[in-house]
C-alpha cells in the first residue's frame, strides 16, 4: 500500500526506489508527514520531562509550568520546519547535481517526491532520542524559566547538562546514533538516485553525498 512506504523504503530501500522510481507517488508522504510529527512531539516531551527548574526557591517541574505549552508548539515547530528545509535543500541540490552526471532524465517534481521518503530516517531517529531522554536522569536548573534567556544562565544550563549526561552510555549513544542515521540519509539518497537516473553506484553515491555535505555546510544538524 502506498501509505506504507514511508515503512517500506526503511526496510527495503533498493526495491522501494525501484518502484518509485517507475510510479512516483506523494501519498505515502502523509503517513510519512504524520509520523515525523508525533515521533518529533514525542521527543520533545520526553525531553521535557528531564527539566525540573528552581521557582521561588522550589523545585517546579518544567512541565507544571505555564510556559510549557507554548515551549512545545515552538520546539516542535522549529524542529518541523528544520526537517522540511533540509528535504528542500538535499533533495534539490542533489536532482540539480545529477543533472550534470548524465544518466535517465526526470522532473524535478518526480525527484522531490522521490527524496521526500528519505526523511523516513528521521522517524527513526526522533524515536531513538524519545527513548534516549527517558532514559535519563532529570536535571535541576537554576533557573525560573526555561530555555534560559541570558547568555550566562544557557552557558549554565549547557555545561550542567554535558557533565550530568555526558558520560552516561544511553547519552552516547544517542550521539553517535545521530551520526549513523545521516550517514543512512546519505546512503539513502544514493538509492534513490541510482533507482531515478539509472546511473552508477558511485555516481550515486557522489550526488548524495555533495548534497548532503552542502545542506550540512548551511544548515548543521537539525
Amino acid at each position: 500500500m502506498d501509505l506504507l512506504l514511508p515503512f517500506r523504503v526503511l526496510i527495503s530501500p533498493l526495491k522501494t526506489f525501484s518502484q518509485l522510481s517507475q510510479r512516483p507517488t506523494a501519498r505515502g508522504l502523509i503517513t510519512l508527514a504524520a509520523l515525523i510529527l508525533v515521533v518529533t512531539a514525542a521527543a520533545q516531551y520526553a525531553s521535557a520531562t528531564r527539566i525540573i527548574l528552581t521557582i521561588d526557591d522550589q523545585q517546579i517541574s518544567f512541565m507544571a509550568t505555564g510556559s510549557f505549552v507554548g515551549w512545545l508548539m515552538g520546539a516542535l515547530s522549529t524542529t518541523m520546519f528544520s526537517i522540511v528545509i533540509y528535504w528542500l535543500v538535499f533533495a534539490a541540490g542533489m536532482a540539480v547535481i545529477s543533472r550534470f552526471l548524465a544518466g535517465k532524465e526526470t522532473t524535478l517534481r518526480n525527484s522531490l517526491v522521490i527524496l521526500a521518503y528519505m526523511l523516513s530516517v528521521f522517524a527513526v531517529l526522533y524515536g531513538v532520542r524519545t527513548v534516549m531522554y527517558l532514559a535519563l536522569p532529570s536535571i535541576l536548573f537554576q533557573t525560573a524559566s526555561w530555555p534560559p534567556v541570558d547568555q550566562a544562565d544557557v552557558d549554565k544550563a549547557v555545561n550542567l547538562m554535558t557533565q550530568t549526561w555526558g558520560s552516561l552510555p544511553i547519552y552516547q549513544f544517542g550521539s553517535y546514533f545521530t551520526l549513523v542515521a545521516f550517514a543512512w540519509l546519505v546512503i539513502l539518497g544514493a538509492v534513490a538516485v541510482k533507482a531515478m537516473r539509472e546511473t552508477s553506484w558511485a555516481k550515486a553515491g557522489v550526488i548524495s553525498t555533495i548534497g548532503f555535505v552542502f545542506t550540512l555546510f548551511l544548515f548543521g544538524l537539525p
